[in-house]
């Protein structure tokens, strides 16, 4: 078998032999190569996005995660995002405190808890956001609109497998 390189651009994900995938069918290792396309093509996506709102990739975690519970209206602790980012409350302290610096939260008193301060995005990162992620996630949507009921229970077996395989390492 003659291994020809890909076009410039486009990455080869055809099944090659090696050193991890001997026992593997062809169809099998092209599967793990379309994977690892996809998560660097997701890595480039976010180091552009990061660039484009000009933050690092802890602050842009941090946004992410502050954007999703608000959404799911939990309120959002400095320990909360030490926590989920696994950083030190004095990183989250210090994270929280640029965040603010640069707009893209606030800080508000706990609905509940009097000593407590929740953090809550501004509404210029929901408009940042939606405009730099906006097309991107359309496009996704409509990719995954195209799967049928089957294959979505498959896709998802697999990621969830995926996932789980990844984080017990």
């Amino acid at each position: 078998m003659v291994n020809v390189p890909p076009p410039p651009g486009e990455s080869d994900t055809s099944a090659q032999p090696g050193y991890w995938y001997e026992s593997l069918s062809d169809h099998h290792v092209e599967v793990l190569n379309l994977l690892r396309d996809y998560r660097e093509a997701e890595r480039k996506m976010r180091s552009h996005t990061r660039d484009d709102m000009r933050m690092n990739e802890t602050e842009l975690l941090a946004l992410r995660y502050l954007l999703k519970q608000t959404n799911l209206n939990t309120p959002v602790l400095q320990r909360d995002i030490a926590r989920e980012l696994g950083i030190t409350g004095a990183s989250a302290s210090a994270l929280a405190q640029r965040l603010e610096r640069d707009g893209y939260i606030e800080r508000n008193p706990h609905p509940k808890d009097g000593r407590a301060t929740v953090l809550v995005p501004t509404v210029k990162t929901n408009e940042e956001v939606r405009s730099t992620l906006n097309e991107m996630h359309q496009q996704m949507f409509d990719v995954v609109r195209q799967l049928d009921d089957r294959e979505v229970l498959a896709v998802k077996k697999f990621l969830i497998a995926m996932i789980e395989t990844v984080k017990n390492h």
